[in-house]
This record gives C-alpha cells, structure tokens and sequence, in this order.
C-alpha cells in the first residue's frame, strides 16, 4: 500500500514533488506498467494538493511517456516506461499550453488580425493611448551634437541631471508632492519602473495585490519575476477593503499596486476619502503602496484629487511617465521612493543594466521644457472632453442596453452590457475594444478608447453600431 503523503519529497513547487515521488515508484516497481492511477481528485486528497497542481504533475509524467491518460478510463503507468530519457526531458508542451491559454494572446492575436486586414473601414478603439492628432505639438526641439556630448557629463546614477530636476519642477508646480527625502529614479516607462521595484524588493514566491479589473491583470511581469498575485474587487471607485485586509492576513501581501487616477480600464479616480481608508488599513499592517499615475497629467485642476504620494510620502512608491502623453514609443517614466528604498532601486537599476539612454532623456527634457508644453496639456483636456462627450452621446443614442459612467478624463469608457459576445461582434463590425477578460472581469464589459474617434469617425462609429443586433 502506498502511503503518498508521507512519501512525498519535501521541496517545491509541489508538482514537481509528485512527478518525484511517481518516477521514483514506478522505477522502484511500486508502481507497474499498466496500472492505474488513482483518479486526480483522490490523488489530491491524498497528496493534501489542490488537484490543478496534480494535473499538471500528470502532464508533466505523460509528455516524457511515464503515465498515458486515457479519455473516461483513468490515467495508467506505460506499458514501456523510459526512465533514462526522462530524467532530462523538459515538457515543452507546459510552456505552450501556459501561453495559449492566456486570455490577452487569444485576444491580441484577433486584435492584430484585425488591424492587418484593415480595408479603411476599422474603428480601433482597442488601443492604449493618444491617436497621433492629439498628441500635444511641440514643434522642432533643438539639440546639436555638441550639446549632446556636454549632456553626458550631468547623467548622475538616477538619470539625466536636468530632467530631474525638471520633473521635480512639474510635481511642485502642480501641488502634488514634496521631494524631501526621497529620491527620483528615471527609468523607461512605468512598466520597466513596476519591474524594477519588483525585482529590488521581493523574493520569488512573495505576495502583491491589485484592484480587479486592472490592467496588471495583464502583464507578464509578475510571471516574470515569481511573484503571486491577489485581486481585490474595485466598483465605483471603492476598493473592497474587507477583501484586502483578508489577502492580507492570508497571504503576506507585500505590496498594494494603485491606478488610482482614471484608473485602467474603468476610467475611475478614486475618492480621497477612500484613499485615506485604504492609506490606514496599510499602515496598520505595514504593506507599502505602489501609486501608478501616468494618466496623472489629464487632470482638470476642478477634479484633482492628492495622491496617495502626497498623503504619505514614507509608504509610497509613486511611478509616472510619458508614454501616455507624447506616444508609446517615448519610453521614459520616473519612480520617486523614499531614499532608502531609492539607493536599493539604484543598485539594482544599474545591475540589471536598464538606465534609459542618454539621448530619449535629453529629448524628454526639452519636451517638457517646452514654452507650449503647458498650453499644449490644457488643448489636449479640452479636445478630450469634446471626443468623450460626443461619443457618450452616440452611445446613448444607438446602444441605449450599454450602461458605462463618463469619466472626468482619461481616456477610456468601461461599458457593460447583457451580450456575452459582444468582443466578436463589434469586431464583425469593424470596431476593435479591449474585452473585459484580459483586467480580470467578464465577457459582458470591455474598455473603449473614446479618444480616437474625431469628427470623422463619430458618424463612422454611429453606422457601424447600428448595425450590431439589438
């Protein structure tokens, strides 16, 4: 008799224990070809595992030709078992399996499809940022070759000297936050910021958090790096602090990661009532807070609400960029931590050699020094607020089923609706939105970029929706 529990070898991940423990008993004819297994839910049971965790042992044994799985029989140890060639076979089969199954390939695969086949008729409001028309004109910025060489000798450790301190500039003119005992860290974009700060202050196997849905729900940085992740649910701009103090206490969280500003993909800010709840609950358990603001430069004064960086400068790790403001392609963001926290962002910046380049720095300070840089931001809210509500006004108009909130800024519109297949239609159609799936929520919501529908396209998108079934 097989005690399975108890013969289990003590390391990890589990799964990796059990196909161990299944070679060992087949190599020790413990186990004999053609026997069956016990079904995946007793061998769990037996095991003290989820039984996902014994699925995968089993395709792991059955792709190096241990253990064949048949349909409505069982799974059986082979009649002819090479225990030789198993030993070193990677299963290549897990990897394949892991990346088909990803909601955001299976959609970005449709997405990109759908922009390859462009006849002129397509809608594209799946995108992630500004259409090219709206993205703020600075004219010609001038820098010769000279001027160049001369830049390089104020790179400091944390980045380009000037821009630092033109960054520094923009938070104090805009009233956000002070940078007394903090560092500023420019890095490249606010994706490899989030990753930067995974990698300098959590271990594999360590705990995050994030509000559901969420765009974080689709980055593979956190796989990247061996990080688990928790969801907490977000509705009206309310965080589900029942369920966060829960993963807490469950799970070690080791950090809170925000977007708290026209939050992705809801568009939604979030009160300061409620960030001064979520702030205490924080601090009670001394989880720190990673407050990701790059839609932070869309704010209308009248709205402004501080940011979690301002109300608490020591729990706060702030990430912002450009990205969302001057195009994707502009690959500069900036992280602004505590000091102590900063000099650990640093080593670790410089270790895994990811400082931006001399030259996208340099071109990003003299956007932002700009004499029409201001100007330009105020042009860019206003034409924003008339694309938004034109679009809602359509919505309203030809989809009266869909029920979403007009955001103060941003760019994006949630909308939820009765369809479950709303994705493949509005593609039929032409028209292209993030589904809801990829931030965690369901097949009835999906994300629409209302900032590239000009004039032009609004009666475009006006036709085109009316022609999707009722």
């Amino acid at each position: 008799m097989i005690d399975w529990y108890a013969d289990l070898p003590d390391i990890k991940p589990k799964y990796l224990a059990i196909t161990q423990l299944i070679r060992h008993l087949i190599q020790e004819d413990k186990l004999l070809p053609g026997q069956r297994l016990p079904a995946e839910r007793e061998l769990a049971e037996a095991l003290k595992v989820d039984r996902s965790t014994v699925s995968r042992a089993l395709l792991e044994l059955a792709s190096v030709g241990l253990v064949v799985k048949r349909t409505g029989s069982g799974t059986f140890v082979s009649s002819l078992p090479h225990l030789d060639n198993a030993t070193n076979k990677v299963n290549w089969t897990t990897f394949l399996e892991t990346t088909a199954s990803n909601n955001y390939q299976a959609y970005q695969g449709q997405l990109l499809q759908a922009r390859a086949l462009d006849n002129g008729h397509l809608i594209d409001a799946a995108v992630n940022e500004l259409p090219m028309d709206l993205i703020p004109k600075l004219g010609s910025l001038q820098m010769d070759w000279q001027n160049f060489l001369l830049a390089q000798h104020q790179e400091q450790d944390a980045g380009y000297l000037p821009l630092i301190q033109t960054i520094s500039n923009v938070h104090k003119a805009r009233n956000q936050f002070k940078l007394t005992r903090q560092s500023l860290i420019i890095a490249g974009g606010a994706q490899q910021s989030l990753l930067l700060i995974l990698r300098s202050l959590l271990q594999v196997g360590d705990a995050v958090a994030y509000a559901q849905p969420s765009y974080f729900n689709a980055s593979a940085i956190f796989q990247a790096v061996g990080v688990r992740t928790y969801t907490v649910p977000l509705k009206h701009g309310k965080l589900d602090l029942g369920v966060l103090e829960d993963l807490i206490l469950k799970h070690r969280i080791k950090l809170l990661l925000l977007n708290p500003t026209f939050q992705n993909p809801t568009g939604e800010i979030v009160s300061l009532r409620q960030r001064q709840k979520i702030l205490t609950l924080c601090q009670q358990y001394q989880v720190p807070i990673v407050e990701d603001d790059v839609f932070g430069w869309l704010v209308n004064k009248s709205d402004e609400v501080p940011t979690f960086k301002s109300l608490a400068p020591a729990n706060v790790i702030y990430i912002s960029s450009l990205s969302k403001l001057l195009g994707s392609s502009t690959r500069i963001g900036w992280i602004v931590a505590p000091q102590a926290i900063g000099q650990r962002l640093l080593q670790v910046q410089k270790k895994l050699d990811i400082v931006p380049s001399m030259l996208a720095q340099v071109m990003a300070n003299l956007a932002l020094t700009n004499p029409s840089f201001n100007s330009e931001i105020h042009k860019l809210t206003l034409a924003l607020a008339a694309r938004r509500e034109a679009v809602a006004t359509i919505f309203h108009e030809v989809r009266p089923d869909w029920q979403f909130a007009s955001p103060n800024g941003g760019l994006f519109f949630w909308v939820t609706q009765r369809d479950q297949e709303i994705f493949n239609h509005l593609l039929a159609k032409h028209i292209l939105v993030k589904p809801g799936p990829i931030y965690g929520a369901d097949r009835q919501t999906f994300r629409f970029n209302f900032a590239v529908i000009d004039e032009t396209k609004q009666e475009q998108l006006r036709t085109q929706l009316r022609q999707l079934k009722p």
